[in-house]
């Protein structure tokens, strides 16, 4: 078989010739459609599955093939500047039909310029075909459920063809909190990839996707919002979905971890595992809460710090695997600390690659004077162990506060809080901490007051870059009773932000281009807001 294959945004074009094996049919399949009189030309769909949720991709393969015994020159209707070939969706989302064609598409973009403006001539010998994949949940946006039908049909000059219309059914769907992972020491404007469940029809499903704001003219604050892959059903009582962190910096050593929690138990998938053989670790006990972010190294493994039930002992679960493993091994305990009180806030981090793969965990406890902060931390060995505990006088917890954290070049753990004054809870203050390359506190923390808030606090958070160009710059946001953000930005900026859509708990940011605060949508899963 000879192939020859294209690749772009929203299209895939495979070209064939006659009498090879072709893809394996995914129904709803359509039958074929030729064109009546002149040049023989039929459209074919596969969609790959008939079942959707609003926020996964939506997929479809469409092959147009000479059906004639001579060969067919025709204008190639993959180029972006093709307008011969028009697709139409007609469903809830769009009673009276949605026409569009690949030049009208990247033409909704006004700043996008077409390589050409015209197509180039194409020749299709007698049998031979063009297949290409339509991403219809980019060229039709879609959240309505219901059922809905998509028809083609090419019109050019000297050929004319209709596809038999195929239909697929839109599921009604909500979206749950969603957890971020980055990579530590990445470059700058890094993306994030995003982890969620969404249920359907009483089914959860895992779901996963990547977002950036690499293309400034996108709408919505610059953040490039794709369509999500779903990975796969889980049991139902899933919670803590949960996106690694890492500092593989290649991408090409490490598992692509996921994490969730099933009652006692820690669940984990990545290659061999699927969600409903994932990697699996019994705690023996619900635990008091699982410390974000897990861990991913270079190494394959996935660290998961976990406070245990009564919130006074930090336990540290491993899980292991590659790329070309086979098995599905269980995670093992490979360290334990008991704690001086409960923590109220806490915190994990990972030394960049280039320092090792060392794990960094720091716990807030209240205290009668203040606030206790804990530095625990791995030994060369891998084991846990309390290396750092200071008191800060004259500050209070805030509602689910949680810190920020960055090792850097040298080893070093920087920690930043946002909390409160004990003599006005409204006074909200930064608290910040280092600690030197053998996890010993650096010099007494600084408490810095903030701008007195309007409002009673919900939520904070603090986060440090943690790109290899600006790593360290600190960001900070407090979320109000009343829905408005307070963020370091608000005095030079535009005042106190109110949010279009609700905001995520647990309070997280997405720093890249420009600092974007995780909102959640409903149906469609996170969203992302600029901090202005």
């Amino acid at each position: 078989m000879s192939a020859l294959v294209l690749s772009c945004p929203a299209l895939l074009l495979v070209l064939s010739l006659a009498g090879d094996a072709g893809t394996r049919p995914v129904p709803p399949v359509s039958r074929p459609s030729h064109a009546t009189g002149g040049p023989s030309l039929s459209i074919q769909f596969r969609l790959s599955k008939e079942r959707f949720t609003a926020a996964e991709v939506r997929t479809a393969r469409v092959t147009i093939r000479n059906e004639g015994n001579e060969p067919l020159e025709m204008r190639d209707p993959y180029r972006e500047a093709d307008q011969s070939l028009t697709y139409t969706l007609t469903g809830p989302e769009y009673p009276d039909g949605r026409s569009i064609t690949w030049r009208s598409f990247v033409l909704q973009n006004p700043a996008y310029i077409l390589a050409m403006d015209e197509t180039p001539r194409i020749q299709l010998g007698a049998g031979q075909a063009i297949e290409f994949v339509v991403d219809l949940s980019e060229w039709f946006p879609t959240t309505r459920p219901g059922r809905y039908r998509l028809s083609a049909r090419l019109n050019q000059q000297n050929v004319s063809a209709t596809a038999t219309p195929v239909e697929f059914e839109l599921v009604p769907s909500s979206a749950g909190p969603a957890s971020l992972g980055f990579t530590v020491g990445a470059s700058f404007g890094s993306g994030t990839l995003a982890a969620w469940l969404q249920e359907a029809n009483g089914q959860p499903l895992l779901l996963v996707s990547y977002y950036d704001d690499k293309n400034a003219e996108d709408i919505n604050a610059g953040i490039t919002m794709r369509a999500a892959t779903v990975l796969g059903p889980i049991e139902p009582g899933a919670t803590e979905v949960l996106q690694p962190w890492s500092n593989d910096i290649q991408g090409d050593l490490s598992a692509n971890w996921i994490l969730w929690r099933q009652g006692t138990s820690l669940l984990a998938v990545a290659g061999p595992a699927t969600t409903t053989n994932p990697f699996r670790f019994d705690l023996g006990e619900t635990p008091e809460r699982i410390v974000r972010p897990p861990l991913d190294t270079a190494n394959g493994e996935l660290l998961v710090p976990v406070l245990g039930a009564g919130g006074r002992t930090l336990r540290l679960i491993r899980f292991q695997t590659s790329y070309d493993a086979t098995e599905v091994t269980p995670g093992r305990e490979v360290g334990r600390v008991i704690l001086p009180g409960v923590p109220v806030a806490s915190r994990a981090t990972l030394q960049p690659a280039s320092v090792g793969n060392g794990v960094s965990v720091f716990l807030v406890e209240e205290s009668m004077g203040g606030l206790d902060l804990h530095h625990v931390r791995t030994t060369s060995t891998g084991r846990l162990t309390r290396v750092a505990s200071t008191l800060v006088r004259g500050v209070r917890p805030l509602p689910q506060s949680e810190p920020g954290l960055w090792i850097d070049s040298a080893g070093r753990l920087h920690a930043a809080l946002i909390a409160a004054s004990p003599k006005n809870p409204q006074r909200a203050l930064l608290v910040e901490a280092r600690y030197r390359a053998d996890g010993r506190l650096e010099a007494p923390p600084r408490v810095t007051p903030l701008d007195p808030l309007p409002a009673a606090p919900r939520a904070a958070v603090a986060r440090y870059r943690i790109d290899a160009h600006y790593g360290g710059e600190l960001s900070w946001a407090i979320l109000l009773e009343d829905g408005r953000v307070l963020h370091r930005q608000s005095a030079s900026f535009h005042g106190l932000m109110k949010p279009k859509n609700p905001v995520a708990l647990p309070l997280e940011l997405f720093q890249s281009r420009s600092v974007y605060l995780l909102c959640a949508d409903p149906i469609l899963g996170p969203t992302f807001e600029e901090l202005l």
